[in-house]
């Protein structure tokens, strides 16, 4: 009787057993835990006080080299630039210029004209006498002038001795005009004495307060350009076409 149950005994513990070891426990589940939130402050930091903030780079701007060009002015347009900083100039009324006979310059056309005579050199010592001789202006032609193209005769006279209320004298007259004279040869002009009566022109505008006088003169070609003096056809406005040439004689009273 024992026996069968302890024998009923072992049979219930190993069905036990078995049974326990086939079926996996459930397992219970864990609560949910709730999300955890992490907060991130920033704070910045100042740069100490004597920090200097960087400074952005800076390209340099590349040089350039300006070229200005002078053009000379025309008649039809002339611009003058001025600075706004500059200051001008102090206005002063121009002395007033002498009035002179000659007029713009024409392009050159004819070379210097030769002088003959009268004429000092160490080879030939030309003296005129006054006041009853004349003055022959003589010098080799530079070929046919155009109806308005004249000779030109400058002179002016000094004391071979100056003194005190002397002073110089000065004159010109316009020759020849429209002269045909072939080129070389001999074209002459005469000054007469002051004594001399007529139309022919005199040197009494040359005459010094003195005995004796260099007399400087010289020739050129110009344009004869008109506005002549009332009566007067020798002094009018011109313009030079050539160079000039000149001499000196010496002006010697009788």
């Amino acid at each position: 009787m024992n026996r069968k149950i302890l024998s009923i005994a072992m049979f219930t513990l190993i069905a036990l057993f078995i049974i326990g070891c086939g079926t996996s426990p459930t397992p219970t589940p864990l609560p949910t835990q709730p999300p955890q939130v992490i907060t991130v402050v920033i704070t910045a930091t100042p740069p100490p006080a004597t920090a200097t903030p960087p400074q952005p780079s800076i390209t340099p701007i590349p040089t350039v080299a300006i070229t200005a060009t002078v053009v000379a002015p025309t008649k039809a347009a002339v611009v003058t630039a001025v600075s706004s900083s500059a200051r001008p100039a102090p206005t002063r009324t121009p002395t007033k210029p002498a009035a002179s006979p000659t007029a713009s310059a024409l392009p050159i056309k004819f070379a210097a004209p030769v002088l003959t005579r009268p004429i000092w050199t160490e080879d030939q010592k030309d003296e005129v006498k006054f006041p009853g001789g004349a003055i022959v202006f003589d010098w080799q032609s530079v070929g046919g002038l155009g109806g308005d193209e004249c000779y030109l005769i400058q002179a002016n006279t000094e004391p071979v001795n100056p003194g005190p209320g002397i002073g110089v004298a000065a004159d010109y007259w316009l020759v020849n005009c429209g002269d045909q004279t072939p080129k070389g040869y001999s074209v002459k002009f005469v000054l007469e004495s002051p004594n001399r009566v007529g139309p022919q022109p005199t040197y009494s505008s040359l005459l010094l307060q003195t005995s004796q006088m260099w007399a400087h003169w010289s020739v050129s070609v110009v344009k004869n350009l008109g506005q002549c003096d009332p009566g007067y056809t020798y002094h009018c406005k011109y313009a030079p076409i050539s160079p000039s040439n000149k001499a000196y004689f010496l002006f010697k009273g009788n």
